[in-house]
């Protein structure tokens, strides 16, 4: 892992430590429109392996696992304090796995999971590249990665990524879908489609779906 994303990788720890506590009370209209719209694209029988990069408190999981409890769940994060609330808040459940540490550093088993997804975390990598080419070995064989983030390509876009370039420290620019296609495919997937869609006046976001071949 190169050192500016270690240094930003470090910004964002500190970061979600800050603010874990609040966190599902402040946006949980946020929460709920991206974890669902996460969601929407797969279709699951209940048994799949699933990976959540950066799974904050846990919600994703929660979801899923009320609906469908024989999941596999790994969720990674890099926050102590979210993952601590993640695992209060998902202590029943014994097949959701929940990990601390940078994505990019973690060690998993390739070709073991049936989805993956990325929620809110995209604009944090500066180079996406290491994000989707790791994913991509860990995914079987026509695995579905979902990214779900938001896009500078509109006004509002734009605005909130300059204000988010002088505000946060952890942030690194909001892509937009030109950027991101060509690099997943050079790492190996199937572009499949994009939709937009807004969360109330400040994000405008974008889900991006595509499959491993």
């Amino acid at each position: 892992m190169g050192e500016v994303q270690t240094k930003i990788s470090g910004a964002v720890r500190r970061k979600y430590n800050v603010l874990s506590f609040l966190y599902d009370h402040i946006w949980p209209g946020y929460i709920k429109k991206t974890i669902g719209s996460a969601i929407e694209p797969i279709r699951l029988t209940g048994s799949e392996s699933l990976l959540d990069i950066g799974c904050g408190t846990g919600e994703l999981e929660r979801i899923l696992v009320s609906k469908y409890q024989n999941l596999h769940i790994v969720g990674l994060d890099i926050s102590d304090d979210m993952l601590e609330l993640a695992r209060k808040k998902l202590l029943q459940y014994p097949k959701i796995i929940l990990k601390r540490g940078d994505f990019l550093n973690i060690d998993l088993a390739e070709n073991s999971f049936d989805a993956a997804f990325s929620i809110s975390n995209l604009h944090y990598f500066p180079n996406p590249s290491a994000l989707f080419e790791k994913t991509h070995r860990l995914l079987k064989k026509n695995g579905k990665f979902v990214i779900i983030d938001w896009n500078r390509n509109s006004f509002q876009g734009k605005l909130y990524n300059g204000y988010m370039n002088l505000a946060d420290p952890s942030f690194v620019k909001a892509y937009i879908i030109e950027e991101v296609v060509p690099l997943l495919e050079k790492a190996g997937f199937q572009f499949e489609k994009v939709d937009y869609f807004k969360v109330g006046i400040r994000w405008r976001m974008m889900r991006i779906v595509s499959k491993k071949i």
